[in-house]
Order: C-alpha cells, then sequence, then structure tokens
C-alpha cells in the first residue's frame, strides 16, 4: 500500500534511457534448491546486505515433507503442485521493498521447486512506470521490450501504456476461480486492472482516501464548550465536506490540543491532487448506473452514466467547466488554509501532514490507508507520542486515533441539465444519497497488483509466476507483502478480531471495519466508489494539476497571483469574503489548466482522440466505440468536440 505524492518533480519523471540497465537495484532472490543466497543489494549507493537461507531439494514422492512445504498458512492452493516448477527461472520486477519478500519466496520455492528471482526498480514509484515500458513494450508495437522479466508488481496508472502486451488473466481468473475468489476483491481494484473488458492484473491490495480524526479533541468537553460558547453550535465529527471545512475552521487557531500553550489548527494533510479529488469526487460523481425507483429507494443497474470526474466519456471535455469544480476548489482551499499548511507554507516548510501530525497540533487527517494507521496507531511512525495528546479525557475502550468514511457532499452537479449545474444532494439527482448526503469514496491509485508479460516470458515461467501470485490470493492479508485489508471476506468478525490482536487495539480495528464495509460495496448494494484516471498520462495529467491548483493558486503568495498571504497567512484570499478576487485567480486557474491538459493530450501517441477511447475502455463504458463511431456520434450532436478531437482526419 502505497501512499506517495502523485506527482513528482519533473524531473523525476522525465524518461531515463536503459532504465532497466541504469535503474534497476536492490533485492535479488534465488530460491534453489539446496542452497539459496538472497541478497539485498542497492548498486546506486553501494550498500549490500546478505542471508544464506537453506532450501532443501524438492521430492515429490515425499509425501510428508510435501504438505509441510505445501500447506502454509491454511493455504491448500499448493498442495498438488509439490515440485511442480523444479528448475524452473523466473524473473520478478518490483517498486518498493518488503521484508515479506524473502519468507514468501523462500516458502514457494520450498513447495514447488521454482527458481524466483526479485528485482527492484532503483527509483522505486517514480521510474516504475518507464520501467513497465522498456520492458513490456508500448501496446501499439509488438516489437518494443526488453522483455527481460515475467512479472511485475504494479499499480493500475502505469497499465495503460503496455496493458495490450501484459498477459490477459481473465481466463486464468475463471479457471483458479476456487482459490482466488475474484469477486469476494473489491470493485474498485477489479476495475481498476480492467482494460477493455479484460484483466490484466491480479488486485492484492487497494489504496483509498479515508478521515482521520481525534477523539480525545472531539470529545474534551473543554473543548466542546468554548466550541458551543463560541458558536453557538454543538461539535461533531464532520459528515460532510461542508461540515469539515466549517469544523476546521472553528477550531483553528482556538484550542492546544498538546499543551504548548500555543493555538493549534483544524485538520491536516499534505496538499497533494488525490486529496483535492477526495473533496471533488461527492460533487461530481452520483451514480454510474442509470437508476430507477423501487421499494422506497432507487436501484442502479441500467446502463452506463459515464458518471467519473477527469473527462466526459463522450468528447474528452475535461469536468471543470462546471459550479461543482469550483464549489469543490472553494472547499478545498478553505480547508488547507485552516490546516497545517498556514504554518510550515508561511515558514518555508514543505506543508505535509506526516511532519505536522505527530506534533499534536491536528485535530485530525486525511490520508491513505497505510500512512493512516502509522498517523493513528500508538507509537505508529507518524502518530503523536501520549504527551502531546489529551487521553485523560477518554473513557474506558475510547481511543484518541479514530478513522471514518471520507465526508460526502450535500451539494452535486446535476448531469440531466444543461451545464451541469450545482443542486442539493436529492431525489433522482442524487439516489444513492444517505440523508441527504452523497458519498463518493475516491479509490486513488488502487494498489498493488500483480502481472504477468504477455510478450517475451516463456509458457513455464508464466506458469510459475501465476501459481506464485494465486498462492499469494489465498493467503491471509498480514502474510502478503505490502497488502492491506483488499477483500469483502475479510471484514468477518473473526478477521476483524484477528487484526485487532494484531494491532492490540480493538477500535481501530472496529474502525477499518466499518469504513471498508462502506467503501466495498458494489453497485448493486448502493456503492457509489470512483476510479482514479488510469490512462496513459496520468502522471502527467496530476503533474499539471498539481502545478495550477497548489503551486500557481492555493500556496502561491497574493503578490503572484495566488490566495496565500506569505506576510500573514490569516489574510489569505478567503472565495467568501474576498469573492472578487478569488473569481479573478480562479478564472486564471481554469484556463491555464485547461491549456495545460491540452497540451499533455497532444504529448501522447494519438492526441486526445485516442485518450478519450483509452477512458472509455478504463471505465469500462458499454458499448465500446471505435474511434470512427465516436467521430461519427459527434459530428451529428457535438460540432465542436468533433473539431477539437480532430475528427475530420477520421471520418
Amino acid at each position: 500500500m502505497s501512499d506517495t505524492p502523485r506527482a513528482p518533480t519533473m524531473s523525476a519523471r522525465r524518461r531515463r534511457p536503459s532504465a532497466l540497465t541504469t535503474s534497476l537495484s536492490a533485492l535479488t532472490l534465488l530460491a534453489a534448491a539446496p542452497l539459496a543466497t538472497i541478497t539485498a543489494q542497492t548498486l546506486n549507493n553501494g550498500t549490500c546486505a546478505k542471508e544464506r537461507i537453506v532450501v532443501d531439494g524438492c521430492d515429490s514422492t515425499n509425501i510428508e515433507k510435501c504438505r509441510k512445504n505445501c500447506a502454509l498458512f491454511g493455504s491448500t492452493y499448493l498442495l498438488d503442485k509439490c515440485c511442480k516448477h523444479t528448475g524452473i527461472n523466473a524473473n520478478l520486477l518490483a517498486f518498493e521493498e518488503s521484508e515479506t519478500w524473502i519468507p514468501r519466496i523462500e516458502e514457494y520455492a520450498k513447495c514447488t521447486g521454482a527458481n524466483i528471482r526479485l528485482q527492484y526498480v532503483a527509483g522505486g514509484e517514480d521510474d516504475m512506470g518507464d520501467a513497465l515500458i522498456e520492458d513490456v513494450g508500448k501496446n501499439e508495437d509488438e516489437t518494443t521490450g526488453q522483455g527481460i522479466y515475467d512479472a511485475y508488481i504494479v499499480q493500475a496508472p502505469w497499465l495503460p501504456p503496455v496493458f495490450k502486451g501484459l498477459k490477459s488473466l481473465t481466463q486464468y481468473i475463471k479457471d483458479n476461480d476456487d482459490s482466488i475468489n475474484f469477486m469476494d476483491i473489491n470493485q474498485a481494484s477489479r476495475s481498476a486492472v480492467s482494460f477493455d473488458g479484460e484483466v490484466r492484473a491480479l488486485p492484492l491490495d487497494t489504496d483509498y482516501i479515508a478521515l482521520g480524526w481525534r477523539q480525545d479533541v472531539f470529545e474534551n468537553e473543554k473543548v466542546k464548550n468554548d466550541y458551543y460558547a463560541t458558536w453557538g453550535e454543538m461539535l461533531k465529527v464532520p459528515d460532510t465536506i461542508e461540515e469539515l471545512v466549517d469544523v476546521s475552521e472553528k477550531l483553528n487557531g482556538r484550542h492546544d490540543y498538546n499543551n504548548d500553550g500555543i493555538k493549534d489548527w483544524g485538520f491536516c494533510l499534505t496538499p497533494q491532487t488525490n486529496y483535492f479529488q477526495a473533496f471533488l469526487a461527492p460533487v461530481l460523481q452520483t451514480h454510474l448506473n442509470e437508476c430507477e425507483k423501487q421499494d422506497g429507494g432507487y436501484k442502479c443497474l441500467g446502463a452506463d452514466t459515464g458518471q467519473n470526474m477527469f473527462f466526459d466519456v463522450d468528447n474528452f471535455e475535461p469536468l471543470i467547466f462546471n459550479d461543482g469544480y469550483r464549489y469543490a476548489v472553494e472547499l478545498y482551499s478553505r480547508f488547507v488554509m485552516a490546516s497545517n499548511c498556514q504554518e510550515q507554507t508561511f515558514n518555508g516548510e514543505k506543508c505535509d501532514r506526516k511532519t505536522a501530525f505527530p506534533t499534536g497540533r491536528c485535530a485530525g487527517v486525511i490520508s491513505m490507508p497505510g500512512t493512516m494507521t502509522n498517523l493513528l496507531r500508538e507509537d505508529g511512525k507518524y502518530a503523536p507520542p501520549p504527551e502531546k495528546r489529551m487521553d485523560s479525557v477518554l473513557g474506558e475502550g475510547e481511543y484518541w486515533g479514530r478513522r471514518k468514511v471520507f465526508p460526502g457532499s450535500r451539494k452535486v452537479i446535476n448531469w440531466n441539465k444543461e451545464g451541469r449545474p450545482l443542486e442539493d444532494c436529492a431525489g433522482d439527482v442524487c439516489p444513492l444519497a444517505k440523508n441527504g448526503i452523497n458519498y463518493a469514496p475516491f479509490f486513488a491509485e488502487g494498489g498493488e497488483s500483480y502481472a504477468l508479460n504477455g510478450r517475451q516470458s516463456k509458457p513455464a515461467a508464466t506458469d510459475a509466476m501465476w501459481d506464485m501470485f494465486t498462492w499469494l490470493s489465498t493467503l491471509p492479508v498480514g502474510e502478503v507483502p505490502l497488502a492491506g485489508t483488499y477483500r469483502k471476506s475479510q471484514l468477518t468478525d473473526e478477521a476483524i478480531d484477528e487484526l485487532a490482536e494484531q494491532w492490540n487495539n480493538t477500535v481501530m480495528a472496529q474502525d477499518l471495519h466499518d469504513v471498508l464495509d462502506e467503501y466495498f460495496k458494489s453497485e448493486e448494494e448502493g456503492g457509489n466508489v470512483v476510479q482514479d484516471l488510469f490512462i496513459v498520462g496520468f502522471s502527467q495529467y496530476n503533474t499539471e494539476l498539481d502545478l495550477e491548483l497548489h503551486k500557481n493558486l492555493i500556496l502561491q503568495d497574493i503578490e503572484k497571483g495566488g490566495l496565500f498571504n506569505m506576510k500573514d497567512a490569516s489574510r489569505s484570499i478567503d472565495p467568501v469574503r474576498n469573492k472578487k478576487d478569488f473569481d479573478e485567480r480562479y478564472n486564471r486557474f481554469i484556463e491555464s489548466l485547461v491549456q495545460r491538459f491540452d497540451d499533455v493530450h497532444e504529448m501522447q501517441d494519438g492526441g486526445a482522440l485516442h485518450q478519450l477511447q483509452l477512458w472509455r475502455g478504463a471505465l469500462d463504458i458499454s458499448p465500446t466505440k471505435s474511434k470512427d463511431e465516436i467521430c461519427q456520434d459527434l459530428l451529428a450532436t457535438d460540432h465542436a468536440g468533433f473539431n477539437k478531437l480532430g475528427c475530420i482526419n477520421v471520418v
């Protein structure tokens, strides 16, 4: 589970020649009989660590030993595969290190006899996308790709340029679904790795955004009384993005959470595009399928609506020319101004939840799951120590660090009206609403998944890697490298009890259950999960949005055309109090963002029209359309879109 910025510097994203020969480093695992040497090495800095592991020879006639080696963690998948892959060599490329890989590959080798070599890309996530292109090759050119690796650990944003070179796993999954139980994996993770109706990677993790809140703040009688005396309303944990911003502003600068005599902030964050998009999601996406009234509610299982929060699925116009987008920007900018950014940015530091939250000055935080656990868990890497909290106000069974679903919105755009106006969440406009609130959890990036090289890998190596991937899918979540809870079956009472024991924290385990019980709902169950932008250019689109939204607008100095007052952060431009100034800057932001998105379109093979076709495929929009069909429809209904996509060259 990764939780790194979505928009690294341009220098980090610039293509490097021969990435696989110059950038690969780190862990090489050779699991073989009778002796294997496991080497962890970083070629860049010369550091090296070695561990010798004895692996006995593989004998399929030794029933007792086969059962011992092949029935680990309660999984039976490998029981009939003892020594099946003896002498088979396979290469696996990964981007993030985990100590769990060493025992898993050793165990798999002891059972099957396979020799698995694992190697990491030195640049980690920043370089993995380029490494995939270099090894797998581009979609439209089967002659490209070095073919050094048989399999890959991937994240969904890296798949669009190469998915045609990855082996389709659809039939593999069908043949092994008694073990994999693919539909048990949450819908968002399944959708993230599916392109044009084919599954291209096996998801064994998931990434999403949730809200963390301090119970020692929200249940503190002094804070509650002061809040009521000042604002005339009760302090409550936010259920909507409107409440989140309002509460954060009203807490900011009025209370001392860590007992250092300094007034503290509202909620904290690291300004990244995915956290802005978490605000945007419940405003722009209300239902993925057409709905009909049924039994006093709505059933949404009809035709695809094409709703998303990135680009129109008919003409690829960015979904930024509507009041909903502006509404989200306004709320998000206010949220940032009441956060840790007001001081960290003012002081010339990076605005970062990982450095802010440990100070005890945050009333809460927004984050992805892996980092969230380290923010809220006792002795977590980014958690405030007891002396910087107010645990004395907590009752029996309460815990200071809580997690809940990311807030929804009481305002949504109406997709059925021209201009997509912003309206109250009600009726047909908002069919999946709960108490007048539209929830739309954003599954950013998708988490770790496992893919096979479909072009150059030898069949024997492919089979060995697939058996390892399938075996991993049957293991308890804590035994799978880098994985977090990603299946519905991992939300059973028994599974949550095991997690509570692992964390030594029942409250945290139950909170995670409550969040994922909502997030893992399918459309049939009333779920409304929002998918990330899984098309070629993912990182470039996010880089441009980050530049315009954060660097040129919200955190840019007022004197340079931004909203942030570098001389007095409390006097930064507010979209309500300073509407005229905000309007001017917001309009400039939209104009610049449109141009930057257009530039990214043109950088991709096939331009915006090809990007539209990829986006429809990533969203699995039905019916599928060829470029010619897209252009024919635009010619009949949208001449401006027809011209902008260059359809004159197609039809």
